[in-house]
């Protein structure tokens, strides 16, 4: 009787086994693992969420920038660096696209623009200024002016606007086709094709019409 007292305290006061308390620390360690790789899927998505994110906005402030600028361009020769009008580099074009324009790493475009607003007069300006887009690596910048007509050395105010560009292109159309070119050095294209092929989204296209003006020479043997 004694003995069979004795056997059921110690039956009563023993713990765990090894192998038992094993099997719970696995059974711990992957649940500990499972809830840990929950988390990380959580935080990586919502870091992927905030890149997206990020990048959808630097697009459409990009676009905001290009729709303003091309919507409005305007029908006016102006300077750069001090040259005079009618010279190789400036006053020869209402609208510039070539190679190696305003330190681009490709071809930049240059022209004026209308539509900024000077309230009331009161600032020593008019309303337009000059505006330029340029690659550099691969990144879309915007470069303006503050004035339409600069002198020699005045540099650019610079906005980056786009990474991840790998090419920046345009396309005018002439009223009858689209050509790469424009050599119309009295008019503007009637519409402006502007094409971004970017490394995430691919190929962008924005097409502008234009005010569809021409600049009219003074004929100096007219007499007044």
């Amino acid at each position: 009787m004694f003995r069979c007292n004795s056997m059921a305290r110690y039956n009563k006061a023993k713990g765990f086994t090894l192998i038992e308390v094993l099997v719970a620390i696995a059974v711990f360690a992957s649940l500990s693992i499972a809830a840990y790789q929950v988390v990380f899927q959580v935080q990586l998505s919502n870091t992927q969420s905030q890149e997206k994110l990020g990048r959808l906005q630097q697009l459409q402030a990009t676009l905001v920038y290009l729709d303003s600028d091309f919507r409005q361009i305007a029908v006016r020769r102006f300077r750069n660096d001090g040259e005079e009008a009618g010279t190789e580099e400036s006053g020869q074009s209402l609208l510039y696209w070539k190679d190696n324009l305003l330190d681009s790493d490709a071809k930049g475009v240059l022209f004026t623009r209308l539509g900024w607003i000077n309230p009331q007069q009161q600032f020593p300006r008019g309303e337009i200024t000059k505006v330029g887009y340029r690659i550099q690596g691969d990144k879309l910048e915007r470069v303006w002016w503050r004035y339409p007509d600069t002198p020699a050395a005045q540099e650019g105010i610079v906005t980056p606007l786009l990474d991840k560009v790998e090419k920046f292109d345009m396309r005018f159309y002439n009223g009858e086709a689209w050509v790469k070119e424009w050599v119309d050095s009295d008019a503007l294209p009637k519409a402006i094709a502007v094409d971004l092929t970017l490394e995430d989204y691919g190929k962008l296209e924005r097409i502008y019409l234009t005010a569809d003006g021409k600049f009219e020479r003074i004929n100096e043997d007219t007499p007044e």
